[in-house]
């Protein structure tokens, strides 16, 4: 596409590049007449025995969704790509800048569906197919539940970290896994539009280090790259005028076929490998190690910290509501004295904090990562029956409120724990997950 057609309105994808000495990627993006340059600084030892073709599709793909970032700040509502992309990549961008910028739309009261203009070329010049299989696992780590239980599973597998904090290290040394890390830069210029009244809101981050993912994976000649993203990321959070806006969009099984498709196009597959599961099960397989238990970290305060520069060492704040849910699931598995022991402290023998833990089911879900409005219910109910937590202060205050709230859909404990609905994990890697679930703690009673 030339730079000779009308782009002043609109969002553009400009120019990448990788440098193979430095092992710096630079991808260029201009809006309302800014310029803006976002750098990933990869491992070096990855670089320079990969296909060329195959590493610009890679580079294509991040720049494409990257872009979410930057395109925010006005939100035109119009994208011109500079480069030919492939069909499926254009697919995966127009999810991204959709559905994916749906809570942004949402909480900056823009139109909800948010619809993106998309002005590009497609190419049928695509690199030649690589057979898959027999190359090792690369699995992305956030440092929680769900990839905690896939470096379990996966074998043999490398962990990568998009900028590593303590907690994603501790897991994959936890787990016996090498760490990749990958550093990734935003525009200082982004920051200060922003300040300057720019918009601002959540991105779809795990197109983005799907992206990012695929790219080490190409580089690298890992394959596949295994997310462990639960079938509760299908749910939406709310509905605006009769439109599902999810804030685990990218994190749904829609758009990851959609991904999946352009991830195949350079060789690599993509999938969760727990996408059957609910965030239950999950917790359930995870609570019966309690090597591993013990070095996860699922506290959305503790990352934004880390990733601002502030505390090294990072731990549960016990008040985010990725907390109180992840809290919550744990406490059906493990004693009040176990649970404090991981998290330190017990939030649900805090009264101050109900209002936080009935929103998981009462209201709108909290613009966050946390299961299913039934699935939290199911949870608490199950609480107010045991004779371990049907004491704490929280649980006899919500405990009845819950159990009514999960009758209506017949909601339990037990019925979430079986594995169900559409997946495409291959064999070789749904057998041991099996294995993996069958093992898991039973709920404390």
């Amino acid at each position: 596409m030339s730079e000779g057609r009308g782009v002043s309105d609109a969002f553009v994808v400009a120019g990448r590049s990788l440098d193979l000495a430095t092992g710096e990627a630079a991808f260029t993006y201009r809006l309302a007449g800014d310029e803006f340059t976002e750098r990933l600084t990869l491992d070096t030892e990855l670089l320079g025995g990969a296909d060329p073709a195959r590493v610009d599709a890679a580079l294509d793909l991040v720049h494409l969704v990257m872009g979410t970032s930057y395109y925010k700040l006005r939100a035109p509502g119009r994208v011109v790509v500079e480069r030919p992309v492939t069909k499926a990549q254009a697919a995966v961008a127009e999810a991204a800048y959709t559905h994916g910028l749906g809570e942004f739309a949402a909480v900056n009261r823009l139109p909800v569906p948010h619809e993106v203009a998309f002005d590009l070329e497609t190419t049928d010049d695509l690199p030649a197919p690589v057979e898959g299989g027999g190359r090792r696992a690369l699995l992305p780590v956030g440092g929680g539940k769900d990839s905690a239980l896939a470096l379990v599973v996966v074998t043999p597998a490398t962990a990568l970290a998009v900028n590593p904090t303590d907690a994603q290290r501790d897991v994959a040394r936890a787990a016996g896994v090498p760490l990749i890390g990958v550093r990734r830069r935003l525009d200082p210029l982004l920051g200060e539009r922003t300040r300057g009244g720019g918009l601002n809101g959540h991105v779809p981050v795990t197109a983005i280090n799907s992206a990012i993912s695929t790219l080490v994976a190409v580089l690298g000649g890992f394959d596949p790259v295994v997310f462990a993203n639960e079938r509760s990321a299908d749910e939406e959070t709310l509905t605006v005028n009769g439109a599902r806006v999810n804030h685990q969009y990218s994190k749904s099984y829609e758009f990851e076929r959609l991904f999946a498709a352009a991830a195949a196009e350079v060789g690599v597959g993509y999938f969760s490998l727990t996408r059957q599961l609910s965030e239950l099960a999950t917790v359930g397989a995870v609570a019966a190690l309690p090597d591993l238990r013990g070095e996860i970290l699922s506290c959305n305060r503790s990352y934004t910290q880390a990733h601002m520069g502030g505390e090294a060492t990072q731990r549960w704040c016990l008040h985010c509501d990725k907390c109180l849910f992840t809290f919550l699931c744990f406490a059906v598995f493990l004693t009040p004295g176990e649970a404090r022991a991981m998290f330190g402290g017990d939030p649900l023998a805090d009264v101050s904090l109900a209002d936080g833990f009935r929103r998981l089911w009462a209201t709108d879900k909290p613009f966050d990562c946390v299961g299913e409005r039934a699935e939290s219910a199911a949870a608490m109910a199950h609480l107010a029956r045991s004779t371990a937590w049907g004491e704490h202060t929280v649980v006899r205050a919500l405990g009845e409120e819950a159990a009514a709230f999960a009758a209506v859909t017949g909601a339990t404990v037990e019925g979430f724990l079986p594995p169900r609905g559409d997946h495409s994990v291959p064999d070789r890697y749904l057998a041991s997950l099996q294995r993996v679930v069958a093992e898991a703690r039973p709920p404390v009673a």
